[in-house]
Order: C-alpha cells, then structure tokens, then sequence
C-alpha cells in the first residue's frame, strides 16, 4: 500500500475515533447529570469527595491523545514521508552515474586509441599521414574518394594504398569499378 494512501486512511480512521470519544464523553456527562438532577444534589462531588467529572476526563484525555496522534501520524505519512520517492531518486541517479561513468570510460578508450594512432602517424610523411587519417576517420572509405579527401592525385593514393597494404596497415575490398580500404591494425 502507498504511504499516501495509508496516511489518508490514519486522518480518517483518527477522525472517526475522535468523534465517537466525543460522542462517548457527551453520554457519559449527560448521565452524570440525570443522575445528579435525580438525587436533587446542587454539586457532583460524591461522599468520598471526587467529582464525577473527573473519573471521565482521564479516561477521556487518553482517548483524544490518541486520535491526536493517528492524526498526525497521517498527516506525516501524507505530506513529509517520502521515503519511497528517495529511494527511487537514489536508484535514477545510480543509474545516471553507471551511464556517466561508461561514457566517460569509453571517452577515454577512444582517446587513447586516437593518441595511438597520432603516434603511430609520426613516422609517416605529410600525404602519408593524410591518408591514414582519412581511412581512419571513415574506414571503409572508397578508394575515389580518398583523392577528394586528401588533394593526393590518384597516381599517388595508389602508390601510397599498395605500399600500406604491402606493410600489412591496410586492406581493399573490390566494390564496383573502385576499391573499399580498411584499416587492418585497430588504434
């Protein structure tokens, strides 16, 4: 059952008993008072010196401290209680968290894959280093447009495709009346 739920029914449950201990207490003084008109007595006070009021008030106090209380044990559960709602802010934000975290891991992965790959580019020459990078921006580029790509003439991204592939760095697949190049090392 909700706590909003549970607190609606303590206010309503504590209302209940509040007026039936009312209720009770109005009875009870109007038989005090039948009894007293009865045997013609101006006070309530008894032989003993007790007030006939008196025997109810504590047996009544107790009874209203208690609707008092189921009341505002409702009304904490209603409004303040939010226990359940925390719990599953606490979970969302978790879960926000693992997903942080992961973006966060693979962000670095790539980073170092990129800082990989920069090293690895050291040791080539300027149109060398052009056209590695633009088969690892896209790999599986089209080897026509390599040459858009990099301003290499096609002369020259043929020469520099064997000489890589003949190193092992890259591989072509026949597509069409061109060629698809891969990097075959991952950085």
């Amino acid at each position: 059952m909700n706590q909003k739920t549970v607190g609606i029914f303590l206010i309503i449950i504590s209302i209940l008993l509040a007026g039936l201990f009312y209720k009770i207490k109005y009875d009870s003084e109007q038989q005090i008072e039948l009894l007293r008109e009865k045997a013609g007595e101006q006070a309530c006070f008894l032989g003993d010196g007790t007030c006939l009021h008196d025997r109810q008030n504590n047996m009544f106090i107790f009874e209203e401290g208690l609707a008092v209380f189921l009341f505002s044990l409702g009304l904490y559960l209603l409004f303040f209680d939010t226990t359940r709602e925390t719990k599953e802010l606490v979970a969302k934000q978790s879960e926000q968290n693992v997903q942080i975290a992961n973006a966060l891991k693979q962000s670095v992965e790539e980073k170092k894959k990129d800082e990989r790959f920069t090293a690895f580019l050291a040791g080539f020459s300027d149109g060398e280093k052009k056209l590695l990078a633009a088969i690892h921006e896209q790999d599986g580029i089209l080897q026509s447009t390599l040459r858009y790509r990099t301003g290499l003439t096609k002369t020259d991204v043929s020469l520099l495709l064997k000489k890589f592939e003949e190193k092992g760095y890259v591989s072509k697949k026949p597509e069409g009346n061109t060629n698809k190049v891969f990097l075959k090392k991952i950085f």
